[in-house]
């Protein structure tokens, strides 16, 4: 009997912790940390003074900066991800619809046949990516509109040529894409009914007789590839695999009968700590590289610029233009190498509004058309630098 009851409370207990779970999990598992302790005041002051760190939080309160994506022990923590703010110039990107090369659909006996949606991964990498806070990210019914007038198949990836003429018609600087290697909604599934351990423990095993416990584990692997606009050449690649749980129960009635919790979804946890692993990779390597926009019009003095308040554009801003001279193509192969570009002057932002910027030219600028590139003439003012957060910072570096 005694035994009995210290089976029915491991039971209970493996079924009350709510919610997805991976493997080790925890947030101390998911930092990676070799200390055995860290300074929550110190986190907290990186996070207060917007130094460039994302980190997990868990119930307590408690954070722990991001070191690694490859430990699939702790996956439960990306779905939490969380990123310190940001008011700098936002690179805008668009995410394209996933490309499924995993096996369309996986059986699921007498359940029919799951398909793989790609659509809803797209969107999910898109929120992972808006909520870095280091971008501005293209709406998703505009990339699709778009998308659709390309008449791009989801199962062919698409071409330098494809990527420019969309990333120009969007305005972005990259274009990010997914491909879905693996699909195993069903890793593995275990069950355990009990009616027959807890049949004798009185009123309590009255309560949970014919009851069914259950963990569905699921595991998905999408390699994320960025692609810049200006050549159709990809930039950066990322493989990332995440592997989710979760239990459910039913009560008092047989397997398949009802009356329980409800299928539980793991991989969309999964997913989600996927799409989220991608989004840090993708901050991470972008972090340094510059933003630059476009001459979208001009009227008289005034020229109009594709970036505004939602690129982080404040007045005053100085930008360099670019002009265009050429794209230049390898005639072998057809490979767009890249633009010809020659500096010929500077703007002044004099007026912002969300999503474009109205300037005026302080020098030179003899010939500015519309298609020309602008960057910032001088960097932001850098955020003060505090020696504990350069000192975690260090510890992100590749």
């Amino acid at each position: 009997m005694r035994h009995q009851w210290w089976i029915a409370a491991l039971c209970l207990a493996a079924f009350f912790v709510s919610g997805p779970s991976s493997q080790a999990g925890g947030l101390k598992g998911a930092s990676h940390r070799d200390d055995k302790g860290l300074d929550q005041d110190q986190i907290n002051r990186c996070v207060r003074e917007r130094a460039w760190i994302a980190y997990f939080q868990n119930g307590k309160g408690e954070l722990a900066p991001v070191r690694d994506t490859l430990n699939t022990d702790s996956d439960k923590d990306w779905i939490g991800l969380r990123f310190t703010d940001y008011d700098g110039p936002r690179i805008r990107l668009g995410v394209l619809k996933v490309i499924n090369k995993s096996v369309e659909s996986e059986d699921r006996g007498d359940s029919g046949r799951v398909e793989v949606p790609v659509s809803g991964i797209q969107e999910m990498l898109t929120v992972g990516l808006y909520n870095t806070k280091r971008f501005d990210v293209i709406e998703q019914k505009r990339i699709q509109e778009i998308e659709h007038q390309q008449t791009r198949g989801d199962t062919v990836e698409p071409s330098p040529t494809s990527i420019v003429n969309v990333g120009k018609v969007l305005g972005a600087q990259y274009l990010v894409y997914g491909t879905v290697n693996e699909w195993t909604p069903q890793r593995s599934s275990h069950s355990m009914r009990t009616g027959s351990v807890l049949g004798s423990l009185g009123s309590a095993g009255a309560w949970l007789g014919g009851g069914r416990f259950a963990k569905k584990e699921a595991e998905v692997a999408i390699t994320f590839v960025l692609v810049d606009i200006a050549t159709g050449q990809i930039q950066y690649t990322t493989a990332q695999r995440a592997r989710m749980g979760e239990w459910n129960a039913a009560w008092g009635t047989p397997s398949g009968a009802g009356g329980g919790t409800g299928e539980s979804t793991p991989v969309s946890y999964a997913v989600n700590a996927c799409t989220n692993k991608a989004a840090f990779e993708i901050a991470r390597f972008l972090r340094s590289r510059k933003w630059k926009g476009s001459v979208v019009d001009i009227a008289k003095a005034d020229v109009f610029v594709n970036a505004g308040s939602q690129q982080g554009m404040i007045p005053q801003t100085r930008l360099a233009v670019q002009a265009v001279q050429r794209l230049i193509v390898d005639r072998e192969s057809g490979t767009i190498l890249g633009e010809d570009l020659r500096g010929i002057g500077t703007l002044e932002v004099i007026a912002v509004q969300p999503a474009f910027s109205v300037a005026r030219v302080v020098e030179g600028c003899t010939g500015i058309k519309r298609g020309d590139r602008v960057e910032l003439a001088t960097p932001p003012a850098p955020v003060p630098t505090i020696p504990e957060c350069a000192a975690l910072e260090t510890s992100l570096a590749r």
